[in-house]
């Protein structure tokens, strides 16, 4: 913010001033709020994750999420993990069109109270662009070139439903998918850029889950051999994400439609 200021006021009567344009500038034009949603949010829901040790259920962190289906078909997500066993804390906005193929994404990480850095991520045909920012890494650039099908990792469990759109159901068995992972490490000298890397996915059957948030039919997969996820809807919502080697499970616990909780009929689906 710059300080060269021919006149001086006071903090309270600049935000006066300010937010009496803003009205002002609104009424010239504005059209009466009618309670409906924005054009741009065809559905949009919130929901929390708890992570816990699979040993006793001891709290490990948690996660916020807001998910938004757009007319045109495409979703985006906005999360927010915080991993306090590890210190760390990741914020992430990640947009896909309707075939779940990544648009753009930003991410910023933070580990043990320090920033790691951030990074911008676009995605125009086969070129996928990263620039990250950092106060150790400095600012540096990469451009991966992507196949038509991959999904993009910033390592919130809400996101990871979307590594599984690309499963062919009807082939089945072990499949290699392909993923754009985030480094998203506690080296803070380490850029936040990404690297392309296949992805073994396994479809596990569909199964009854419940957890806090209420009962859901879910798809169960299998990433890389070591995460299990129970996945819902065509929105792709992971209900449940079961890590044994680190010992960790992710619970949904709570989800709400614009504002007002899912009936459980609706959850069943």
């Amino acid at each position: 913010m710059t300080r060269r200021m021919i006149t001086r006021r006071p903090w309270s009567t600049a935000c006066l001033l300010g937010s009496l344009a803003v009205v002002a500038g609104l009424s010239a034009g504005a059209v009466a709020d009618t309670g409906a949603p924005p054009a741009a949010i065809v559905a949009q829901w919130r929901g929390e994750y708890r992570s816990e040790t699979l040993s006793d259920g001891a709290q490990q962190g948690t996660e916020r999420f807001i998910l938004t289906r757009h007319p045109d078909g495409s979703r985006s997500l906005q999360m927010q993990a915080d991993l306090r066993s590890r210190g760390s804390l990741f914020d992430v906005w990640l947009h896909v069109d309707a075939d779940f193929r990544p648009v753009t994404a930003f991410a910023t990480y933070w580990t043990a109270g320090l920033q790691k850095g951030s990074g911008h991520f676009e995605i125009e045909g086969d070129a996928l662009r990263a620039t990250s920012r950092g106060p150790l890494s400095g600012s540096q650039s990469r451009a991966t070139a992507v196949p038509a099908r991959f999904s993009l990792g910033a390592h919130p469990v809400s996101g990871d439903g979307w590594h599984t759109a690309h499963y062919d159901l009807a082939k089945g068995g072990v499949q290699t998918l392909n993923l754009y992972s985030v480094d998203a490490g506690a080296d803070r000298s380490k850029p936040v850029l990404g690297t392309l890397l296949p992805l073994s996915v396994e479809y596990l059957g569909e199964e009854t889950v419940t957890v806090p948030a209420g009962t859901f039919r879910a798809q169960r997969f299998r990433l890389a051999g070591l995460n299990d996820l129970w996945v819902h809807g065509p929105d792709r919502w992971v209900v449940k994400s079961e890590l044994p080697r680190r010992g960790i499970r992710y619970v949904l616990v709570t989800l709400a439609r614009e504002g007002e909780a899912i009936e459980q009929a609706e959850q069943q689906r």
